[in-house]
C-alpha cells in the first residue's frame, strides 16, 4: 500500500494552549481559517481526577468579537463533557459552518482541582497547496 502526503494538505493551529493544570472555564484563541475548506477542532485531554468540562465550537465572522456556538446542523459529530471517567482521550469534531474564525471554549461546569487539556482547529484543503 503507498501512502500519501497529508502533511502538505493540512494546517494545524493551536486554540488552547497546553497547561500544567486548568482549574477555570478557559477560552481559546481565534483561528482564521481563511484559505482553507474545511476545519476540524480537536481537543486532547490528559489525566482529569475531579471536575467536569463540557467543550464547545464557536464561530464568528470577526476575530475579536461576535464570536457564539456553532449549531449542532453545522457540526460533524459532538463533543461530550470530560470527566475522570472519560479522561486521557481525543475528540474531534467537524465544521460544516460557514464563518472565518473558530475557537473553543472549555466550560468549567462542576468545579475541579485541576485537569489537563489542549486543543487545535485542523484546517484542511487548501485553496493553494501546499499548505503553509
Amino acid at each position: 500500500m503507498t501512502m500519501r502526503d497529508l502533511n502538505n494538505k493540512i494546517k494545524v493551529v493551536t486554540t488552547i494552549e497546553p497547561a500544567a493544570s486548568i482549574t477555570a472555564t478557559t477560552t481559546g484563541a481565534a483561528v482564521d481559517t481563511a484559505g482553507y475548506r474545511s476545519a476540524c477542532a480537536v481537543i486532547h485531554t490528559g489525566v482529569h481526577t475531579d471536575g467536569t468540562f463540557t467543550p464547545e465550537l464557536q464561530e464568528s465572522d470577526a476575530s475579536g468579537s461576535g464570536f457564539t456556538t456553532v449549531a449542532a446542523g453545522d457540526l460533524s459529530g459532538s463533543f461530550t463533557a470530560v470527566t475522570s471517567a472519560n479522561d486521557q482521550s481525543i475528540q474531534r469534531v467537524g465544521y460544516l459552518g460557514s464563518k472565518r474564525y473558530l475557537k473553543v471554549v472549555m466550560t468549567e461546569t462542576v468545579a475541579s482541582t485541576g485537569a489537563f487539556f489542549t486543543a487545535v482547529i485542523v484546517l484542511g484543503d487548501p485553496v493553494t497547496a501546499p499548505a503553509a
